[in-house]
């Protein structure tokens, strides 16, 4: 412990000249094992002592700073070293202002720790410069009583120091900063932006997904709660549309609001439509046809088929890539009310396609379907069946049926 101690304080030359007189008394005693993990250990103490004078020639009296600008809270580190050693570490949190950038958060902090102090370091190396640096450093060296020394360094050691600094800063405000914090701070930024009159603690979002018109379907979804997730099998349309199939389960849902169905029951304080303006647009008609009224969003994709802004339903669109935040979390309920519907469309598709050659069959309902493709397992194998085999599963007749059913057409 005291080997350790001798490390941490950098008295690297004390502690190596011990270990060379414990290895050279071990090696006397014919203790040859022990010699050998002296000598290793006294040649790991060496490495450490090069790079310890490196900094130390770098860094004679200095202070590194990191900050840390975070959705919720913000934060500051300074590390003070003298002859390479780290002689202290303050760390400091605070909340973040709104559209408040790093280097004018650096310049606050800056003034208001140093105006303050009567000891002062010879260098400060900063992550980003800060306006009046010059200034600011003239400022310092005044009261200093020697040079004081603005720098921000690119690269070498100082900029990995730098490096550590901004990691205390982050780990810190990471560290007392909750889960539910910066969801709500991200909700209070869509909040903002979209001109909102609560809090969008609950938002659904709707997807259409078809083939060609067949197997319409569409989901319900929010903010991940899968026991409020919803599909709908699209009933009044025979062909694609997918806007009037938006609408007619836009009426479905809400009718089941109004019927005081508890299963549909808060409306969402904000709706999210995939596509955009046209079908933001169409789920305000439906709604203001129902007189329910409630904050509508389309969300406009790219190239790659991702979310890059919102869209109102008279068509202006809202920017979210300079938040991050924001933009994650509105791609997230884009991804996954999608992910939803296309599971959903899927199963049903493929459903259809193996129980529709089988529909229509004199004798055969749902017990003999599933069991023709429990013992087949497909409805390929089934139509290329001999009847023998039919019949040793079906009665005769209904064997009949399914062999004349897949064979008429070569009769």
């Amino acid at each position: 412990i005291r080997q350790a101690e001798r490390i941490f304080s950098g008295h690297y030359r004390q502690l190596t000249a011990e270990l060379q007189a414990e290895m050279e008394n071990a090696a006397e005693e014919l203790n040859f094992e022990k010699a050998a993990a002296l000598r290793d250990r006294i040649r790991a103490i060496s490495v450490l002592g090069k790079q310890q004078q490196v900094i130390a020639g770098v860094c004679a009296d200095t202070d590194v700073w990191g900050i840390y600008v975070g959705q919720v809270r913000s934060g500051c580190a300074v590390l003070h070293i003298e002859d390479g050693n780290l002689l202290g570490r303050e760390v400091e949190v605070f909340p973040t202002a709104a559209d408040e950038a790093l280097p004018a958060v650096l310049a606050a902090v800056l003034q208001q720790y140093y105006l303050e102090r009567g000891a002062l370091p010879s260098e400060i190396l900063l992550p980003e410069p800060v306006e009046d640096m010059e200034t600011l450093a003239a400022l310092l060296t005044g009261r200093a009583g020697h040079r004081v020394t603005l720098r921000v360094p690119q690269r070498g050691e100082r900029a990995e120091l730098l490096r550590m600094a901004g990691r205390n800063a982050r780990e810190e405000v990471e560290r007392i900063t909750s889960d539910a914090e910066r969801v709500n701070k991200t909700l209070e930024q869509l909040q903002q932006l979209a001109g909102l009159p609560v809090l969008p603690r609950r938002m659904e979002s709707y997807d259409i997904s078809h083939t060609a018109g067949q197997d319409m379907v569409a989901s319900m979804d929010g903010k991940p709660l899968k026991r409020d997730y919803r599909r709908f099998q699209i009933k009044s349309l025979d062909h694609a549309d997918d806007l009037r199939a938006l609408q007619e389960v836009l009426q479905r849902r809400m009718q089941r609001y109004l019927d005081g169905d508890e299963h549909f029951s808060p409306l969402p304080d904000l709706l999210l439509m995939d596509g955009g303006h046209l079908q933001a647009q169409a789920t305000q008609q439906q709604l203001e046809s129902m007189g329910i009224h409630v904050p509508i969003l389309g969300m406009v994709k790219d190239d790659r088929h991702r979310t890059r802004a919102l869209v109102t339903p008279e068509g202006r669109e809202l920017g979210i890539q300079q938040s991050p935040p924001l933009f994650a979390l509105v791609g997230r309920v884009q991804e996954e009310v999608h992910r939803f519907a296309i599971t959903y469309h899927h199963e049903k598709h493929s459903r259809s396609a193996m129980t529709s050659r089988l529909d229509g069959i004199p004798g055969i309902g749902n017990v003999r379907k599933k069991a023709l493709l429990k013992h087949f397992k497909s409805v390929k194998a089934i139509s290329e069946a001999e009847l023998v085999q039919l019949e040793a599963l079906l009665p005769k007749a209904a064997a009949r049926a399914v062999y004349d059913h897949f064979h008429e057409k070569n009769t």
